[in-house]
């Protein structure tokens, strides 16, 4: 995955994350809103809606999700596969990261605060996969290699 892809990627988690922290004023609300859904067009090439449950086509077997309250999309442009899952409930990126490393991901970049949460990316031969994580929720960016 390039690296302005994973920079998108990057944007839409912290952005899906943490609108709900800035709910309180609604100028601010619908201008992270706004930016959220810019960044998806960018990074996916279209629109990314979330239903419940592990989207269609989500490789379980290559790329394990910590146990949790499931809602995730798929996105096809061209021969790419892009799935975004989010976790919501008792979940941490460290269990997320646990989980992968088991594996056989291996840690590319991480940056985190106390305050904010963490973001994380992540690679094996088959997937590119960027792991966000704050206040309850972890949401994965998934990329296939092939």
């Amino acid at each position: 995955m390039s690296l302005r892809r994973r920079a998108c990627v990057a944007l839409i988690a912290v952005g899906v994350l943490f609108t709900p922290v800035l709910s309180g004023c609604s100028f601010v609300e619908q201008t992270v809103n706004q930016t959220v859904q810019d960044a998806v067009r960018e990074a996916t090439g279209g629109d990314v809606e979330l239903t419940e449950g592990v989207p269609d086509g989500f490789p379980t077997d290559g790329v394990p999700l910590i146990d949790g309250s499931i809602r995730g999309a798929t996105q096809t442009d061209g021969s790419d596969t892009h799935w975004v899952v989010l976790v919501s409930g008792d979940v941490s990126a460290d269990e997320a990261k646990k989980k992968l490393t088991d594996a056989g991901f291996s840690v590319d970049g991480e940056a985190s605060t106390a305050k904010l949460g963490s973001v994380m990316t992540m690679s094996n031969d088959d997937y590119d996969v960027t792991v966000v994580s704050a206040s309850e929720s972890v949401l994965y960016t998934v990329t296939s290699r092939g």
